[in-house]
């Protein structure tokens, strides 16, 4: 764990800032970095644009005016919802940093109006989303090194962090960074869930962290499920308005979403008892019409089987998602997010929601406000150590 020694072949790095990772946390980490004018690398070891499950996704995000009477508001209702253990302090920090960020990615992405004059701007289409966060980190003179996974991360003898080492797969050659401080945004762990965009996300970052002396929290709350077809994760199907039927074409007695752990749990204990399906034909009319637009990857995998979405009933399936829509990852010891190890920075799902989300999370608006806000200021505070 300690300064990797030069190898034959080895590709040398140098940089101020490394950020490790390739989806929406990474990307505006590598963003808030360049910009104080930190000489910024990241590497991911996909491809950072498709990497992750933003990219698969219609990612909204936690949105909410600046009138104090309604922020206060809505951090109050989702404080109650975390059992006593998220912050008030950090709710408040993601809510205005999503507010006043994203609008500055106008020159990027072609956000929308909102039917009444005004831009959309707290719902994005991920493959669009992150195709714009690539532009943007390229022209702040982020340094991009796709296929470049990373193995593990260096030490300095007293500890701090020195680096990280890994493999250039396209090459074929071992690479060296050594960086003045590194902000692993890795994502979470739901490998092989068959969660739709997980599959690069192993929890490696956690286990690199957890080697160089970093600490978890949180992993407790990590059991987290969706809803999808039984044959193809989707991560952004809406069933609020989802009525469901046993085999047989009985009715079943189901909580509706807004009622909590409940309505999962009736939901796998029917599933237990044998197949059960999903019918959509009640869902908002104005959303039969924007779904392929705002979340392309939903009515893709209905298509191939020759299902209409909104008209045939279909088998569903409870998908784990881990720490993805759950909550635990590393611990965040400060306001710039740095982990127990010094110049080790996490952001997004590699971070502990804790702050955020206390003990519930499920994803969505919460969520992606975190992803912004934490490799926002992770990459600041990794830039400042270094300057």
């Amino acid at each position: 764990m300690i300064e990797a020694q030069t190898t034959p072949n080895q590709i040398d790095i140098e940089s101020d800032v490394l950020i490790i990772g390739g989806g929406m946390a990474a990307a505006w980490a590598a963003v808030s970095a360049a910009r104080t004018g930190a000489n910024v690398v990241l590497v991911d070891k996909g491809f950072v644009g498709t990497s992750g499950v933003t990219a698969t996704g219609g990612p909204n995000h936690w949105w909410v005016p600046p009138d104090p009477s309604l922020r206060a508001e809505a951090i109050e209702r989702r404080w109650q919802l975390s059992f006593g253990l998220a912050e008030r302090e950090w709710m408040a920090r993601i809510i205005d940093a999503t507010w006043t960020t994203l609008p500055q990615l106008a020159a990027y992405y072609p956000f929308a109006t909102d039917g009444k004059g005004s831009t959309y701007y707290s719902g994005l289409r991920g493959p669009e989303y992150m195709r714009a966060l690539r532009h943007c980190a390229r022209d702040a003179g982020v340094r991009i090194l796709d296929h470049h996974p990373a193995l593990e991360l260096l030490l300095h003898h007293d500890g701090s962090i020195a680096g990280a080492a890994g493999y250039a797969r396209l090459l074929r050659r071992p690479w060296v960074a050594r960086a003045g401080a590194v902000v692993l945004a890795t994502g979470g762990c739901a490998f092989r869930s068959g969660l739709i965009g997980s599959h690069n996300n192993t929890g490696d970052g956690y286990l690199m962290a957890a080697e160089a002396g970093a600490e978890l929290s949180g992993m407790e709350f990590s059991t987290a499920y969706s809803l999808s077809p039984a044959w193809n994760s989707t991560r952004t199907l809406p069933y609020p308005s989802a009525r469901f039927f046993d085999d047989a074409g009985n009715e079943l007695d189901i909580p509706p979403p807004m009622a909590g752990p409940s309505h999962q749990d009736a939901l796998a204990r029917a599933m237990l008892a044998g197949p059960v399906h999903a019918d959509l034909g009640d869902a908002p009319a104005v959303l039969k019409k924007i779904l392929r637009r705002i979340q392309p990857a939903s009515p893709t995998p209905f298509e191939r089987r020759g299902l209409s979405i909104f008209e045939d009933r279909f088998e569903v399936k409870l998908y784990g998602e881990g720490t993805i829509r759950g909550t635990g990852g590393l611990r965040i010891v400060d306001d710039e997010c740095q982990t127990t190890v010094r110049g080790l920075y996490a952001a997004g799902d590699t971070a502990t929601r804790e702050l955020v989300a206390g003990a519930t999370s499920g994803g969505g608006a919460q969520n992606s406000a975190w992803a912004l806000t934490s490799g926002l200021r992770a990459g600041v505070g990794a830039a400042a150590r270094v300057r």
